[in-house]
């Protein structure tokens, strides 16, 4: 087998009697089904709600709409496995760049990679509007 440059990387250590340690790209992060940290769970939906602000926000400023972009997701254990991603803008898009950002939305690498083992509805509300 041929090891390729890996896009990321995470060191996770535990000991017998304490949460996981996540080393991330020099930041460390405790991961526990208690209250000492996220759980694998939530840091999934963390990462695609971090991931989708990410893109919201560089898709937006290309358009020249500055503003506070806030995305919530969270993950419906199904049938079928379902995250549901909400993009809360404080402004009004029109419907055309409301699509635009849906659609980029979509093609987001950590999208992509999701997608064949799970569904991902998005919904962009904006200035009270929502588009689904």
């Amino acid at each position: 087998m041929t090891m390729q440059m890996p896009m990321a990387a995470a060191d996770a250590r535990i000991t017998p009697s304490g949460p996981v340690v996540l080393d991330l790209g020099g930041h460390s992060v405790v991961v526990d089904h208690e209250a000492a940290g996220p759980t694998p769970l939530e840091l999934m939906t963390g990462a695609l709600a971090a991931c989708s602000a990410m893109s919201a926000r560089t898709h937006l400023a290309r358009d020249g709409d500055i503003g506070d972009v806030e995305v919530i997701v969270t993950l419906d254990a199904g049938p079928p496995t379902l995250f549901y991603r909400r993009v809360v803008l404080p402004f009004s898009l029109s419907t055309a760049d409301a699509h635009r950002l849906a659609d980029a939305l979509e093609r987001t690498e950590l999208t992509m990679m999701l997608r064949p083992s799970f569904q991902i509805r998005t919904s962009v509300e904006h200035a009270g509007e929502v588009l689904n």
